[in-house]
This record gives C-alpha cells, structure tokens and sequence, in this order.
C-alpha cells in the first residue's frame, strides 16, 4: 500500500466488554467494588509492612512493592474502563493509548521479576538461613526492587516504541477495553511479523525467564524442606511460601494463557475474560492471599484498628521519635564536616596538587575553547554543536564543584567544610550531574532526528525547540535535587565529622547519619531512577533506531559518515555512564572508599578532561574551526 492511501489516526475507540446498556451498568458497580478492594487492600498493605516493626524483613518489602505494582497495574487499566462504561465515547487518544500500554507493559514485567526475586529469597530463607540476613540485606534488596522496576521500563520503552511506529491506516476500532498489544496488531495496515515476533521474545524471556527463576529456587526449597526431620519445621517452611505460590500461580496461569497460547485458538471474548482476571481480579486477591495466609499480617491489621492497641502504637511512634532524636545533652550538633580526600597519602599532597591544577587547568581551557568556537563559527550554528557548546559549559561548571575545593583542601591541608557548604556543594553536584544526563539525551535525540528523518530535521530541531530542550534540561532537575539534597541534611549527625571522600557525595554523608537512613535511600534510589536510568534508556532507544536506519543504507560510504556523527557521543555517553553506574551500583560488599575515590576523580575530572579531545580529535569541523581560530 502506498504512503498517500494512508489516513493518519488520531485517536482510538475502545469497544469495551460489552454493548448492552442494561449489563453496563451493572459491570461498572462491580468493577468499582474491585476497583475499591484492589486499592484499600494494596495500599493497606504497605501501611502495615511500613508501620509495624516486625514486618521490616526483606519477605514483606518484597510483598509492599508488590502491593504498589498491583496499585499502579490496576489503575493504569479500571479508571478508564469505569469512565468508559458511564461514556458514550469510548475514545482514547494516539499518546493516551500507548501510555497505557507503556505503563502496563512495564508494570506486568516488573511484577514477573519481583515473583522471582520473592522466589530467590525464600531460597536464600530456607536453604541459607545463617547466611540470610548477610545475603538479603537492606541494600541487596534495594537494588533488586530497583532492577526489576528499572528492567520493567526498558522493557516497556522498546515494545511500546515497536508497536506505536506501525502504520495504522484503516480501522481505529480497538476490542477490547484497554490498549493491549494483539487487538492493536490486528488495525496496523503493514506486516507485523517482525513486531510481533519482536514482542513475543521480549515477553518470552521476561516470563519464561522468571518462571526459570522461580522453579529453579522452589526445587532447592523442596529439597530443603523434605531433608527437615520436624514435621513442624516442615509445615512452618511450607507455610512461608503458600501464599507467594498461590500468588504466582493466579498471574501466570492467566498471563501463560492470555499471550502464549497459538495464534489459532486467539479469540478476542477469551481474550477480554483472561485480562479481566489478571488486570482487575488478581491485584485484589493478592492482598487477600497474604493477609489471610499469614499470621504475622493479621497480627499487625488487628493491632491497627484495635483502639486499645492503636494507643500504644501512637505512642511508640512518638517514642522513636524521641529515640531518633537523642537528648541534647548527649548530642553534639555538627556545624562543619572536614573532607579527608587524600590524607592518607600526606607525601603526595604537593605532587597531587601540582597534578590537578594541571587537569584544572586543561578543562577550563579545553572546554572554553569548545565553547568558544561554536559561538564564533558560523559553520559550527547546528543544533548537534549548540548542545555541544552548552555541554562544554556544563562540564566547566561540574568539575568547579569540587576541584577548587579539593585544590584548596591539598595546599592548606584544612579540610573543613561548613555544613552550609557541604549541602550547597552536593546540590550543584547532583543538579548538573542529573543535567549532563538529560543533556546526553538531548544530544543523542538530536541525532536520531538527523539521521532517521533528515529532511525533517530543520523544521523539527529548530532554534527554539532547542533552546527548550536545553532549558528543560537544566529546571527539571533543580526541584527533585533540592529535595533530595534537604532531606538528607535533614538527617541526624551525632557522630563523627569525617567524610573519607574528596567532596560531599551522598554515600559518605548517609554514613555518618545517626539515624535511619531507609527512607532517604529509597529516595536516592527513585531519583537515579528518574535521572538517570530514564535518560540512558531514551539514549538507547534512540541509537537503536540510530543503527537500524544506518544499517539500511546502500553506501557504505554513507553508513561511515552517520556513524561519525554519532561516534564521538557514544564515547563519551560509555564513559560518563560506564563509570557512574560502577560507582553507585556495585555490590556494597565491595565497597571500599579508596575505590570510590578512584571511580569519583575518574567521572568528575578525568571525563571532562578527555570530553572536549573527543569532540576535537574526532570532528573535522571542531579541528578547521580550532584553526581557523588560531590562525587570527
């Protein structure tokens, strides 16, 4: 079919469950009791896990992000299909749809990998007890939550992405009740072979993949449990994981059914039952399934609407308040911490001093003079070296937060810092560390744009459109960092002064904090994902559609040029991130602050000290632009 037989579609229609009337109304009072339970079951659930002392094990922070996935996976989905069944319209926009299929699709992966990441941890509970609280601790799990949110939005990003670039030319009639993937398959006017296939790899290996997972640790389990000579132990072992296996059995056995069953047997009716089930049945049962099961959950829910008992539970509130702030007399409030950066070494200091003066020095001359030309060279006004010149002035500004300091600690050897200046410090350092993320983004959707819709490019990356891109580069973040910079400071610091680091990083200030720490690393954590990962991923999607254009062109000599263009970015978006991520998401056993000073110097002076040779090394109009500069 050709392009010019094409009708651009707009927005979609939502057939729904059904056309009666008379049975509309009736399921729209049934899904909004669901719809009630699912929300008061889930969200009570993490009020509970959050507030009783005794469900703070990896078991239940497992069972409240569930509980939150389920919240989210349910109300991505029930809203919409209550309005639309009191509506006469049932449309849904283009964006709208594929949102809800973003966020459903990152949602239904998530909820796969957290079965098997509850799975792995009744392995570690049953066949590794002594080693359980080591294995499982607060951080491991952390960083598993995370994974399995962070794989969730990968995962969506690429199926969501394949699926909205189809061309839709004929019918806008979806049936079904929300945007899923095979009812929209079937209105795209182009063959879907490589799309489907595409998505049912994805979904294979997210499913399949956990379902290995959980198999694999439920057989150690079992063999675990048959070797206990106590038939108590046994029935005590088996009990722990009932109610997680009953769980997995009622999503998995519907999801199975719902996306891997031949393509033969698809009917649309069956299709609508099954996603009813798992979409609006199975997120209010799973708070059911736990609570009921589970003694220690019952335990805390007549605890919490107990009158008698909801006294004292005040009362402990406010005596660990009390507890977390210790009397003043025994606290010392802290008006300075001292950096010890590079004490341990006190032969160095002069040689070290000498050594980044010098890069110092390189940096604000390097990225200057980039800065410089793609200002006064009227070859060098593109939207690919506007990005690069406020790149360069980033890098300045980044590496001025703490390289000065760090000079200036090395020459007088007094390492104090005020507790004003540490907050301030790590401030600017989150803000235009979450800033270069965003920009690296920018700048590698400026050349997705150029090199997948070139004729395009003008009209679509134009003068204010960048501006934009790069003003919302540098405010977006500015909120979230000061609210994750005041709630760190807000911390109490009863201890010691000493941050064994060269500036304020985060993880050596959480480590002098004498109080609990859990809330304001969950926090840390929801913001990487926000700023960073989000950024990477966009980065990803955008050079994989970079490298499939690039891959169909004829000439060899066409593909060289593109990949050129891209070559120095991808370079410097390998190191910034390459190193950033072994920092922040290593294993915290094996943590060690000397490496973390080495992997720090690495991403916040040796990167924008190589950044400005890479763009000039390897750009021929940077290098003519250098000269034609030097030569006046």
């Amino acid at each position: 079919m050709t392009r010019t037989n094409y009708t651009l579609v707009t927005d979609f229609i939502l057939l729904g469950l059904v056309d009666r009337l008379e049975v509309q109304i009736f399921l729209f009072f049934f899904f909004f009791v669901i719809y009630t339970l699912t929300v008061g079951g889930n969200l009570g659930m993490i009020f509970l896990i959050r507030t009783d002392p005794r469900l703070h094990t990896p078991m239940y922070f497992f069972i409240a992000n569930l509980s939150f996935v389920d919240f989210c996976y349910s109300s991505t989905i029930t809203p919409k299909m209550l309005l639309d069944l009191l509506s006469e319209k049932k449309t849904i926009s283009f964006a709208g749809c594929f949102l809800q299929m973003y966020f459903y699709i990152a949602l239904v992966t998530t909820e796969c990998i957290l079965f098997g990441l509850m799975a792995y941890d009744r392995y570690v509970a049953i066949c590794n007890p002594l080693l359980y609280s080591l294995v499982m601790s607060r951080t491991v799990c952390l960083k598993m939550a995370a994974g399995a949110f962070t794989a969730g939005l990968l995962n969506s990003m690429v199926n969501t992405s394949y699926v909205s670039s189809l061309p839709f030319c004929s019918s806008n009639v979806i049936n079904h009740y929300f945007c899923d993937s095979p009812p929209i398959f079937k209105l795209s006017c182009s063959d879907t072979h490589l799309n489907e296939s595409i998505f049912s790899t994805f979904a294979g290996v997210n499913m399949v993949g956990a379902l290995l997972v959980i198999f694999t640790s439920y057989s150690y389990v079992l063999f675990s449990i048959f070797r206990m000579h106590s038939g108590e132990g046994r029935r005590k072992a088996f009990s722990t994981c009932a109610s997680h296996l009953t769980a997995i059995f009622l999503f998995y056995s519907t999801s199975l059914y719902t996306y891997l069953r031949p393509s033969s047997s698809y009917s649309l009716s069956q299709d609508k039952v099954a996603s009813v089930f798992y979409t609006a049945v199975i997120p209010m049962l799973n708070p059911l399934v736990y609570s009921l099961r589970n003694k220690d959950v019952k335990k805390a829910f007549w605890n919490v609407i107990s009158r008698k008992r909801m006294s004292s539970f005040l009362a402990r509130l406010l005596e660990m308040k009390h507890k977390e702030k210790p009397p003043e007399q025994n606290v010392t409030k802290l008006m300075e911490f001292v950096l010890l950066d590079f004490a341990d070494v006190p032969h160095l200091q002069k040689f070290l001093f000498g050594l980044f003066l010098i890069i110092y020095i390189i940096i604000l001359l390097g990225n200057g003079a980039i800065l410089l030309i793609t200002k006064l060279d009227p070859g060098l006004h593109t939207p690919m070296y506007f990005f690069l010149g406020n790149f360069s002035f980033l890098e300045i500004c980044y590496v001025s937060v703490t390289l000065p300091r760090m000079l200036t600690n090395l020459w007088t050897q007094r390492r104090a810092i005020s507790f004003a200046a540490c907050a301030t410090q790590m401030y600017w350092f989150l803000m235009l560390g979450a800033t270069e993320c965003f920009l690296l983004a920018v700048m590698a959707y400026d050349r997705y744009v150029a090199i997948c819709n070139p004729l395009h490019y003008p009209l679509v990356m134009n003068h204010k459109v960048c501006v934009q891109l790069v003003a919302g580069s540098w405010v977006s973040v500015i909120p979230v960092q000061i609210g994750q910079t005041f709630q760190i400071f807000s911390l109490p610091f009863c201890g010691s002064n000493l941050i064994n680091h060269f500036f304020c990083d985060i993880p050596p200030i959480l480590k002098l904090a004498c109080g609990d720490t859990f809330v304001n690393e969950m926090v840390v954590y929801i913001a990487a994902v926000l700023l960073v990962v989000v950024p990477f991923v966009l980065i990803l999607v955008s050079y994989g559609k970079i490298i499939s254009t690039i891959l169909k062109l004829p000439s060899g000599t066409s593909r060289a040029k593109a990949f050129s263009t891209c070559s120095s970015h991808l370079m410097v978006v390998t190191l910034f991130y390459g190193s950033a991520t072994i920092s922040y998401l290593r294993p915290k056993t094996q943590n060690s602050a000397g490496t973390d000073k080495v992997l720090s110097l690495f991403y916040t002076i040796v990167i924008p000290l190589v950044n400005p040779m890479i763009y000039s090394l390897r750009n021929k109009d940077v290098t003519m632009a250098l000269r034609k500069l030097l030569c006046k």
